[in-house]
């Protein structure tokens, strides 16, 4: 029986060199350490820039409010205006941040603490690098006088109240008086009563301004519904039904002072143009 010889394979034969394997794992090793620690400081720079930014824009000087500008008030004080900023800027924001920097102080806080205050048609805010607080307004007209428990408060012509006067300083009859003799109607800042009232009056003012006819010296709210009275100076005090047409309320009231009253007219206490083609008065 032959005996089987083993074939060698030389070419899968793998060939090893023990002292080369050793340089080699601590070559490895080495790159590993090398890499770890250069992600250490990439990530560490990383945190100091984020921490110097921060410092730099929330809590250094630079960006510290210094300078403060309203621009386009007429009635209102801008010094008032700046008063209320530099009141805010003392407030906290966040846990160690305060609203005198630009970037943590609340603008929409601010808008709305001036909107309780006073009465605008535009406000707006804007925040010029480094340090500046800019301030735009347009205010309010004037559009009516509001009399109310012996006060006077000039109004716009949605029912805010923009100032109080005082009588005394009230010249001419630019803008039409209206007492209100009935329930309190103010509220804080604004008139708590139906536009349709306010928009009547301002017609009537506007229809009646500069008649010789019907001098007017108020316009009276009560209790009464639906109810306008005009106080002419010197003469009666006219009822006017805001449901109706105001031009022919006026017409009837021509035709009662110049067909009938006629030199009697201003004797009068009142004339009633309230119901339909009718007229009372006493």
């Amino acid at each position: 029986m032959k005996r089987r010889i083993k074939k060698i394979d030389y070419h899968n034969k793998k060939y090893s060199n023990p002292f080369f394997q050793q340089r080699r794992k601590k070559r490895v090793r080495r790159l590993d350490w090398s890499f770890l620690w250069r992600k250490k400081i990439i990530t560490l720079s990383i945190w100091l820039i984020i921490i110097g930014l921060g410092w730099l824009f929330f809590f250094s000087n630079v960006f510290k409010i210094n300078t403060i500008s309203v621009e386009g008030t007429q009635k209102i004080s801008s010094g008032e205006i700046e008063g209320l900023v530099w009141d805010q800027t003392k407030e906290k924001r966040f846990l160690f941040g305060q609203q005198n920097n630009l970037f943590l102080f609340k603008k929409n806080q601010f808008i709305k603490n001036l909107k309780e205050r006073y009465t605008f048609d535009t406000l707006e805010v804007d925040k010029k690098m480094p340090g500046n607080l800019i301030i735009n307004v347009r205010e309010k007209s004037y559009a009516f006088i509001w009399r109310e428990n012996d006060k006077y408060y000039y109004c716009d012509i949605d029912g805010y109240v923009i100032d109080e006067i005082n009588p005394l300083e009230i010249k001419g009859k630019k803008y039409p008086l209206i007492e209100n003799q009935g329930q309190g109607k103010l509220r804080d800042i604004e008139i708590d009563i139906e536009k349709k009232y306010i928009d009547y009056i301002m017609d009537l003012f506007n229809n009646l301004k500069g008649n010789a006819q019907y001098p007017i010296e108020k316009f009276i709210l009560d209790n009464e519904a639906d109810t306008v009275k005009l106080q002419i100076a010197g003469g009666p005090q006219v009822f006017f039904n805001i449901n109706e047409d105001q031009n022919k309320q006026i017409e009837k009231l021509n035709i009662i002072k110049d067909e009938k009253l006629k030199d009697d007219f201003n004797k009068k206490f009142y004339i009633d143009l309230r119901y339909g083609d009718r007229v009372y008065y006493r």
